[in-house]
């Protein structure tokens, strides 16, 4: 036993001695790698040449490892490559590797759009504009004569050859109307589809005043002229100043306010594709709409009596039974008011007053487009209202006299147009339409600021004007500075009360346009 385990050390010894004693392989040469070679079901490599490699000799090497540089993933004072969040910008460019755990990528936002929200073009979640208005208003038609002048002898009649017209037969114009508008509106969901906006004008309240007063002595002759309904086809005049008659002044007054409010629910129908170098919108409008003008005419008169007193002489009976004129008598001129005397120096007052209140009610439609190109901006509105006017008619009339040297003072019920047989308040109700077209050019001071010029107009088909409801027929037996008054049998008139006409409102506009 002994003998075969020496065998056995002694055969591991010279397998080992002949293991050792192999040649080295030589290297693998540098350059191209070797020819493709076959791999035997054992893992041993047949070379091209039939030679048979042990596995794992003869392989290509793998290239040896590559250290890769420090991360940066931004800008300095940006290492994490944040962008819009840390306010320096996106990124410079791609990075390496991809800067999220596990070489995941990491979100970054993206930079505003130029046409987002806020942006020139975009659609703003909510808008305030604040404007100035200059308009200009339709007269007010008068078609007949108010107040004349004329020689004495005429008496201020028309017709006759002295007489001119100084108010009347023609329109009593306003001059421009200050006003101011402001609008304000919102987009109610994320994509700013659907919206609300109000809005509400006002105008300033504008006056056409006459005022024309005699001298002491009557001159120039005043007068209102009237029809009588006894003679109806020829003018008579109710005298202000004559020299005959005594001094006075007239005053016509009218003036006029126009304002309105609405509230409108928007639909946009179309809007650009963000981005584009000129964008437009198209919007849908449709809501409630109020309209209020409110207009009156007044016409004053006053005369100081001047009439010529009556001189009567006195006589008596002499000794003889001759009369002699021993003095005189003078008695000072009258006139009749309200069925009494008067007597110089009274003063007479005669006033008439209409004021008109339109007031409209209904709902309306339009469409409202916006182009923007680049800074500048151009927007157009269109709206038609339809609904009910209610016209409120208000129309008082007085006369009174004072005579402050006999401490005499009195009123009367009616001046001249304005008498027994109108005098009152009245209402009526008209279907009415209202057009109305705005111009707007603007310019972007600031992504949030515009400042812009436009035009505007607006028309009503049917307003109640103060002039048209005056009758020029007047049953003088109403009229107490008339020498009929209180007559009996004397024609009586109709009231021509709600006659329609049609009123525009028209001028330019500029402001501010707020937008976020």
């Amino acid at each position: 036993m002994r003998k075969g385990i020496l065998g056995s050390i002694a055969g591991l010894a010279a397998g080992a001695g002949g293991a050792w004693g192999q040649s080295p392989l030589p290297p693998v040469p540098a350059g191209d790698p070797p020819p493709p070679a076959a791999v035997g079901p054992a893992g041993e490599v047949i070379q091209a040449n039939g030679a048979l490699l042990p596995p794992g000799i003869g392989q290509p090497v793998p290239p040896a490892p590559v250290i890769m540089p420090p991360l940066s993933f931004g800008p300095p004072g940006d290492p994490q490559g944040l962008g819009p969040v840390s306010g320096l910008g996106p990124p410079p460019g791609p990075m390496y590797p991809n800067p999220g755990p596990y070489g995941a990528p990491m979100f970054q936002p993206a930079p505003p759009a130029p046409t987002g929200s806020g942006g020139y073009g975009g659609a703003p979640h909510w808008w305030a504009t604040f404007d100035y208005l200059l308009f200009f208003s339709r007269a007010q038609p008068v078609h007949f004569p108010l107040l004349t002048t004329s020689a004495p002898v005429d008496q201020g009649i028309p017709g006759r050859a002295s007489t001119l017209v100084l108010v009347g037969n023609k329109h009593l114009s306003y001059n421009p109307f200050s006003g101011g508008r402001v609008t304000a509106g919102f987009y109610g969901d994320a994509d700013r589809r659907y919206g609300f906006e109000a809005s509400g004008f006002l105008t300033e309240t504008k006056s056409n005043v006459t005022d024309i007063a005699s001298s002491p002595s009557g001159i120039p002759t005043l007068a209102r002229p009237f029809l009588d309904s006894a003679t109806p086809r020829a003018f008579s005049t109710l005298l202000a100043a004559n020299p005959g008659f005594g001094s006075g002044r007239v005053v016509l007054g009218t003036s006029s306010r126009a304002w309105g409010v609405e509230g409108d629910g928007l639909l946009n129908l179309y809007r650009s594709e963000p981005g584009c170098k000129c964008t437009w919108s198209l919007d849908l409008i449709g809501g409630y709409r109020y309209f209020e003008l409110d207009e009156d005419l007044g016409i004053r008169s006053s005369t100081t009596l001047g009439l010529p007193a009556t001189t009567t002489p006195i006589f008596a009976t002499g000794p003889f039974g001759i009369l002699t004129q021993v003095g005189t008598t003078t008695t000072p001129g009258t006139t009749t008011f309200g069925g009494l005397t008067v007597q110089t120096p009274a003063t007479i007052l005669v006033q008439d007053m209409f004021k008109v209140t339109n007031r409209f009610n209904g709902g309306q439609l339009g469409l409202r487009t916006e182009i923007r190109y680049g800074m500048f901006t151009v927007t157009a509105t269109g709206k038609f209202a339809i609904g009910d006017m209610n016209e409120r008619l208000e129309i008082t009339g007085a006369s009174a006299v004072g005579d402050m040297t006999r401490n005499q003072f009195g009123t009367a019920f009616g001046g001249l147009y304005a008498n027994a047989r109108n005098i009152g308040r009245f209402s009526h109700d008209e279907f009415t339409f209202i057009p109305e077209a705005n111009l707007n050019l603007g310019m972007n001071i600031s992504r949030g600021l515009t400042a812009f010029l436009g035009y505007n107009f607006i028309y009503v088909d049917k307003v109640a004007r103060p002039a048209d409801q005056i009758n020029p027929i007047v049953n003088s037996a109403t009229v107490p500075f008339s020498p009929n008054y209180g007559a009996a049998g004397r024609p009586a008139t109709l009231s021509q009360l709600f006659v329609q006409d049609s009123y525009w409102l028209m001028g330019i506009n500029f402001g501010m346009m707020l937008r976020y």
